[in-house]
């Protein structure tokens, strides 16, 4: 029941607010809380007293607690009230895991004390933002499952001074991330080599034995491949490559696993590429009507998983 007065309050109030956003009039709401309605009640019953028995006293104490709680609500409101959220980021989990959303904070002008960043229903992080410092906020939500995952509504809340009014935001972060399978330990048949050794032939691929040449740096090559010589000469970053046998490569084959369970092929397959991974070892993937040739490094990596992650059954 209360969750149908809130879908209809926030229907009937404003629309959806994304990021990037200035908090202000259109989008903080702010209601009393259970101290607060008790607050409220008592005063009332202050005010009928003060009013029936003419009792100046009375009234003095009425009206003094009475802007006490005013001032308080005009501070818990303007805890939130001018915060300027700049970006949302995430980055890609296994099912299961925690996603962490850093939201990007800008400089405030005056210093917010106890706020509430959260997705419900998890807990919140508390944060004190800083005056004149712009910084980061990192909120978590549960990815339960593999594929695309986009977390729920951005909460951000405060009751700070006296916990007698609430205040709070509704954001959509317009997060979009993917989720990688959930790593299972299990026996996976791998085809050794790839199709060209097959045949009876070999193929040159990136190896670790004789030294060939120098190549372009790309995200997620091994540091320890670096070569550090080229870039204290001004030349940029280059990686040393050497050249292997594709014999020493790994095909990971989905058609080979037994069982029609597709979530639990995938997983093994998950566990499988992050074991070649940390092992250094070259490995290929193929999937029903997708195959992604043997190589190696952190980018080889996370291109599988991801493959892994948004597979459809044909």
């Amino acid at each position: 029941m209360i969750g149908f007065f809130a879908r209809l309050f926030y229907r009937m109030v404003g629309g959806n607010t994304t990021i990037p956003v200035t908090l202000g009039l259109r989008n903080i709401y702010i209601l009393p809380t259970g101290y607060g309605l008790l607050y409220l009640t008592g005063l009332t019953g202050m005010l009928i007293g003060s009013i029936n028995y003419n009792n100046n006293l009375g009234f003095l104490l009425t009206f003094l607690l009475g802007s006490l709680g005013i001032t308080a609500m005009l501070h818990t409101y303007g805890m939130l009230y001018g915060i300027r959220l700049l970006s949302a980021v995430a980055t890609p989990v296994f099912a299961g895991e925690f996603m962490d959303v850093e939201i990007r904070v800008a400089g405030v002008k005056r210093s917010r004390t106890a706020l509430r960043w959260f997705f419900r229903p998890y807990h919140p992080v508390v944060v004190n933002v800083s005056p004149e410092t712009p910084m980061r906020v990192r909120v978590s939500a549960k990815a339960l499952k593999r594929g695309w995952f986009s977390p729920p509504r951005l909460r951000i809340d405060c009751v700070y001074p006296l916990g007698l009014f609430r205040a709070w935001v509704r954001i959509n972060t317009d997060v979009r991330d993917v989720v990688y399978p959930k790593p299972l330990a299990a026996p996976v048949p791998k085809t050794e080599g790839t199709a060209d050794n097959e045949r009876g032939g070999t193929i040159s691929v990136t190896g670790t034995d004789d030294f060939i040449g120098l190549a372009a740096y790309r995200p997620g090559d091994p540091l320890r491949r670096i070569h550090w010589q080229a870039y204290s000469r001004g030349r940029g970053l280059f990686i040393k490559q050497f050249a292997g046998q594709a014999s020493r490569a790994i095909m990971l084959d989905m058609q080979q696993m037994k069982g029609r369970d597709v979530e639990k092929r995938l997983s093994v397959l998950c566990f499988h590429v992050l074991t070649a991974h940390r092992r250094r070892q070259y490995f290929g993937l193929k999937l029903m009507g997708q195959v992604i040739p043997p190589d190696s490094g952190r980018a080889h990596r996370d291109r599988c998983l991801r493959a892994l992650a948004l597979f459809q059954r044909q």
